[in-house]
């Protein structure tokens, strides 16, 4: 008697299902950066920034280039959320008594 074990991958919590290939991935942060370059927001800026980090999953690292290219768009993309957060900051400084 042989036990059928089902064939279950194991992927890396940043892998996502619905978007399974780097071109995939790709091709939504495309989408979004043109969604901000329209009209720029901090929403549309952490959406690109979470896309560029699931870009880094070891599942969408086909070669070398693709890696540094994942790498380079998490931190562009982190920069420019930080812009934003620094700016809302100074907008709306928080007061002692609030926190």
């Amino acid at each position: 008697m042989q036990l059928h074990m089902p064939n279950t991958l194991k992927h890396s919590v940043l892998f996502d299902p619905d978007l399974p290939t780097a071109k995939d991935v790709l091709s939504a942060i495309c989408c979004v950066a043109t969604h901000y370059a329209i009209k720029p927001s901090f929403d549309l800026a952490k959406l690109a920034a979470d896309l560029s980090l699931k870009l880094t999953a070891p599942e969408y690292a086909d070669s070398p280039l693709s890696k540094e290219i994942a790498k380079r768009l998490l931190n562009q993309w982190s920069l420019i959320v930080d812009e934003h957060q620094a700016l809302k900051a100074k907008v709306l400084p928080t007061h002692a008594t609030l926190q």
